[in-house]
């Protein structure tokens, strides 16, 4: 925030698209050391995250879906200018299948031709298999994948973040039947159509995710094995 955004006048609530430019060039810097100093170790490069949240969101940047274009093309061309190698993702989009998935067609139609991520990646919180109603207030995972799958067809989407949130007090048991069903449910029907599942959190703690260990570092069983 010091170096790239309000602390160096980039104040996200008065951004304009020649604001964008000008952090995202500085942006592409900052990408191109950090692809050059960690060949073979990164798995993917993920650009940005919960662009298409509602404004005001507290974990994240919201910005148009042109744009976010500008900083995804700034930071696919940085990358791919010291390696060719490890994907480049989207942000994880976190607005829903249909809303998320409008924006992220509208994104790649901003793009310069011939730039592309190899990636749409979602933020399905609140989505299963219809089995735990409490964690899938939102739906079924399925519309999820059926929907952000067909933005880029071919190409596996990447869900960067999934779990249960403001809900610490729950038994480690019913979260991990809720986690169960749902990687599962990936398995078992989608497997060629999605890259990788990442819990969040990693701790209680950490924002409002439900941590596969406590605060402690204790795991939290059933659910961390």
């Amino acid at each position: 925030h010091e170096t790239y955004g309000e602390g160096a006048g980039c104040v996200w609530e008065r951004m304009t698209s020649d604001k964008w430019r000008e952090l995202g060039a500085r942006y592409a810097d900052f990408l191109r050391v950090i692809a050059r100093q960690y060949p073979g170790i990164i798995a993917a490069h993920q650009i940005w995250n919960e662009q298409d949240a509602y404004e005001g969101a507290a974990a994240s940047v919201t910005m148009s879906p042109q744009d976010y274009a500008i900083i995804l093309n700034y930071g696919i061309q940085a990358i791919r200018s010291v390696d060719s190698t490890p994907p480049i993702i989207t942000g994880g989009h976190t607005s829903g299948p249909q809303l998320g998935s409008a924006y992220a067609r509208q994104t790649l139609a901003a793009l310069p031709r011939g730039v592309r991520p190899d990636g749409i990646a979602v933020h399905p919180y609140g989505r299963g298999t219809g089995d735990n109603p409490r964690y899938e207030i939102f739906g079924n995972i399925d519309e999820t994948v059926r929907e952000y799958s067909a933005v880029m067809p071919g190409s596996p989407i990447w869900i960067t973040e999934w779990g249960v949130l403001d809900l610490n007090g729950d038994p480690a048991g019913d979260i991990s039947a809720y986690a169960t069903d749902f990687l599962n449910r990936i398995r078992t029907r989608h497997a060629s159509k999605v890259a990788a599942t990442v819990w969040y959190a990693w701790a209680e703690g950490m924002h409002n995710g439900y941590g596969l260990v406590n605060r402690s570092d204790t795991p939290r069983e059933p659910l961390y094995s």
